[in-house]
């Protein structure tokens, strides 16, 4: 009986053990999942995107145009008349869709600077200067503020 005893003992402390050694390993996952991003202002990333390049940053932004050609371009504005910031779709960020046209999005992602002609689309107006180069937003997730 007393074997039987500190057989139950042993194993309800192995148990014990385990199950908060999983639960802090669980913890130290979602953690790490989580992405430590820079809090900035659209209009900010706009003015001097070249300060933060290559890091991660979030804002709120207006959606102006969504890429209706496979969802993986976001253009979004801010205060700043006839200023755009164009958002690429990565494939582990969620595919743009059209219905975001008009509506508020919080954006995280990584600035990225890339060839003017990648930035160039469609709508460009013809005369307008193709810059040498500009800044994007390698999107990471996004989701619908309003």
């Amino acid at each position: 009986m007393r074997k039987l005893r500190l057989f139950v003992a042993a194993f309800a402390l192995i148990g014990v053990a385990t199950s908060c050694g999983g639960n802090s390993e669980k913890t130290k996952k979602t953690e790490e999942s989580k992405v430590d991003a820079i809090e900035i202002s659209v209009d900010s990333l706009l003015h001097d995107a070249s300060a933060l390049e290559g890091k991660v940053v979030r804002f709120t932004a207006k959606v102006d145009h969504t890429c209706m050609h496979g969802g993986k371009r976001l253009t979004v504005f801010g205060q700043v008349e006839g200023k755009t910031l164009k958002i690429d779709g990565t494939d582990s960020s969620p595919a743009f869709v059209t219905s975001l046209m008009g509506k508020k999005v919080d954006i995280t992602g990584v600035v990225r600077k890339v060839p003017g002609s990648e930035v160039a689309d469609c709508e460009s107006e013809e005369g307008n200067e193709i810059p040498v180069f500009a800044h994007i937003i390698e999107c990471i997730d996004y989701s619908v503020v309003e």
